[in-house]
């Protein structure tokens, strides 16, 4: 197993992308503390890991409360140790993304990014290293809708990322950054439910013709939090399905050059 004898942290992992990553690294040996808000979806997230037969506990806490943040760190430790791993996956609720509010945006996203790392890193200097993996988003590249703080504090988090990079190298702590295209998770059922369509116009607009899955985000993950990835920091991992790189929606467009003069 890639993570054998590894502990890892991995927030707002009660559902999406989270949960997924926090699964996958179960998978491979690693003992993860879930943590999120959500109760009922973080204790499920643990159990099955447990189910499952890997290691697994549970912590409530608010990424952007410094306190917790501090419990969350020694409850890793007494259970399985320093942590070597910690993937920021929290974001605030969509009515806020939506809303462009910008206060829940910059405190769980970009300043609970921020406590979370502060919190483990002296943990991972004496455990000889380690991975941070933050989740950013295509958002920090191009504008999507009309999620403009929420774009804005994504780019935020890959600037301080690669900014980070450079100071922690030497203590062999690594810190990279997935950006998700968009990938299907419970989030969406709302609005599939009031636009049964709404997945497919979406789908239409990118390359490989479909929407991401929250296991191929974990997979990304996984290779970044493991040894595979040892020569790898302050890199940016875009899996996007190709959305980043071409819009499809202009694939029925004439494919004639356009005329001079």
């Amino acid at each position: 197993m890639r993570l054998a004898n590894r502990s890892a942290i991995v927030t707002g992992a009660a559902r999406g992308i989270g949960r997924a990553i926090a699964l996958r690294l179960a998978s491979e040996g690693c003992s993860v503390v879930v943590d999120d808000i959500d109760d009922h979806g973080g204790g499920e997230t643990a159990n099955t890991i447990v189910g499952q037969g890997g290691h697994a506990l549970y912590v409530q806490a608010d990424v952007s409360n410094s306190q917790d943040v501090q419990r969350l760190l020694a409850s890793c430790e007494t259970a399985f140790g320093p942590p070597t791993i910690l993937v920021n996956s929290a974001i605030c609720g969509l009515p806020a993304i939506v809303a462009n509010d910008f206060q829940p945006n910059v405190e769980v996203v970009l300043h609970g990014a921020w406590l979370c790392m502060q919190a483990v890193i002296p943990a991972m200097k004496s455990a000889g290293g380690g991975s941070i993996i933050n989740i950013s988003s295509v958002n920090a590249f191009m504008g999507f809708g009309r999620a403009h703080v929420y774009s804005g504090i994504k780019a935020a988090i890959i600037g301080m990322s690669r900014s980070m990079c450079m100071e922690l190298g030497a203590d062999n702590i690594r810190i990279n950054c997935i950006c998700p295209g968009t990938i299907l998770t419970e989030i969406w059922k709302e609005r599939v439910e009031k636009d049964p369509g709404i997945v497919d116009r979406l789908a239409r607009l990118y390359p490989l013709g479909r929407l991401g899955k929250p296991e191929e985000i974990a997979n990304a993950a996984l290779f970044l939090a493991s040894d595979e990835s040892s020569f790898m920091t302050g890199s940016v991992m875009i899996v996007d399905g190709g959305v980043t790189a071409a819009n499809a929606g202009f694939g029925g467009l004439s494919s004639k050059p356009p005329q001079a003069g």
